[in-house]
C-alpha cells in the first residue's frame, strides 16, 4: 500500500458524486480572454477516498455561484510513476454538480480536498456524501485548529490564510562520518506570499522555503499559489515509496514539480545508506501541464 495512507488527514473524509467521464477538450484560451482562469487546485476525493494523481482545479473567483466551475485531471503515467504532465478526464462543470448551496462569499480556498476544504486558518467548507456544502469555523480543540492559529506552533503564521498543506519527508544530508536515515515525516503548512513553511512542532518558528529540501531555492515562492500531491510506488528501489509535488503559480501560468528519489550515501565499513532526495523540474508553462478546456487559461 502507498505511503499515503500515512498523509496528514486535516478535516473527516466525505464521499463525492462527481461524474468522472473522458473528454477531448479544445485548447486554452489566450492570455487575457479566459472566461476561467483557475484559481485553486486540490487532490480529488472521489468513492470515499482521495484518487491518487488525480486533482480537482477550480475557478472559484466569481461572485455568482452560477460562474464557480471546476474539472478534473489526471496525472499523466510515466517512467517514475507519473510524468509532468496530466490528461483531463472530466470537462468543466458547476461547483453545484458536487453539491448544492456553496457559500457565495467564499471565492478562494486554502487546502483539503475537492469535497473538504480549508478556506483560511479559521472557517472550512465540506460536503458529507453530496449534502448541500456546509460553511462554518473549525473545531477550535481540533489539531487542524491549533496548528493554523496557536503560536506555540504557527509561529509568526499564527491566524493567517494559508495556502496548502502535506506531508513532506525530512531532508537527509550525508556528512562526513556515517549517520542513517530515518526518513521521518514533516506536517508542513505553506504561507508561500511569506515565503515561510510551519510544521507542526510546538516551539518551532516559522521557516524559510529554501530550508525546505535541497534545491528548493530553484522556486521563486512568493508567487506560487496551491500545492498538490501524488504518490508512487517502485518496487525496484530500497525505499519503494516516493511523493511527487506540484506547485502551481497562475499568475504567471507556470508549475514546478518536485519528485523524491531515491539517493546513497556511501561510509567506510558501513553499509550503504539508502535516501530520499528532491529533484527539482521547472518552472514549466502550464500549457503543457494539460490541454486546457475551452475558456480556461491565464488571466
Amino acid at each position: 500500500m502507498l505511503l499515503y495512507r500515512k498523509m496528514i488527514v486535516c478535516l473527516c473524509l466525505v464521499i463525492s458524486f462527481v461524474a468522472c467521464k473522458k473528454t477531448s477538450p479544445a485548447g486554452p484560451a489566450t492570455a487575457g480572454s479566459s472566461t476561467h482562469t483557475p484559481n485553486f487546485a486540490v487532490e480529488y476525493f472521489q468513492s470515499a477516498q482521495v484518487q491518487n494523481g488525480k486533482f480537482a482545479i477550480f475557478d472559484l473567483n466569481h461572485t455568482d455561484n452560477a460562474d464557480k466551475q471546476f474539472f478534473v485531471v489526471s496525472l499523466i503515467p510515466g517512467s517514475s510513476g507519473f510524468s509532468d504532465s496530466a490528461t483531463v478526464i472530466t470537462a468543466p462543470v458547476s461547483i453545484n454538480n458536487i453539491a448544492a448551496s456553496w457559500p457565495a462569499q467564499v471565492t478562494s480556498a486554502a487546502f483539503g480536498h475537492s469535497m473538504n476544504m480549508v478556506t483560511d486558518a479559521k472557517n472550512g467548507v465540506s460536503s458529507n456524501a453530496g449534502s448541500p456544502w456546509q460553511y462554518g469555523p473549525l473545531q477550535t480543540n481540533s489539531n487542524l485548529y491549533r496548528k493554523l492559529n496557536d503560536p506555540q506552533y504557527a509561529g509568526s503564521m499564527a491566524g493567517k490564510k494559508p495556502y496548502g498543506n502535506n506531508a513532506m519527508r525530512t531532508q537527509y544530508r550525508p556528512g562526513p562520518s556515517y549517520h542513517d536515515y530515518l526518513g521521518l515525516y514533516r506536517d508542513i503548512t505553506y504561507y508561500f506570499r511569506d515565503g515561510v513553511y510551519t510544521t507542526n512542532v510546538q516551539g518551532a518558528p516559522a521557516l524559510p522555503f529554501d530550508s525546505l529540501f535541497d534545491g528548493a531555492a530553484q522556486i521563486d515562492w512568493k508567487t506560487i499559489d496551491q500545492v498538490v500531491k501524488a504518490d508512487v510506488e517502485d518496487a525496484g528501489t530500497h525505499i519503494h515509496y516516493y511523493s511527487r509535488f506540484l506547485f502551481f503559480d497562475w499568475a504567471n501560468w507556470r508549475y514546478w514539480v518536485v519528485a523524491e528519489t531515491e539517493k546513497v550515501a556511501l561510509y567506510p565499513s558501513y553499509s550503504p545508506v539508502y535516501y530520499v532526495g528532491f529533484n527539482v523540474r521547472g518552472p514549466l508553462s502550464l500549457d503543457k501541464f494539460c490541454k486546457w478546456p475551452q475558456g480556461w487559461g491565464k488571466k
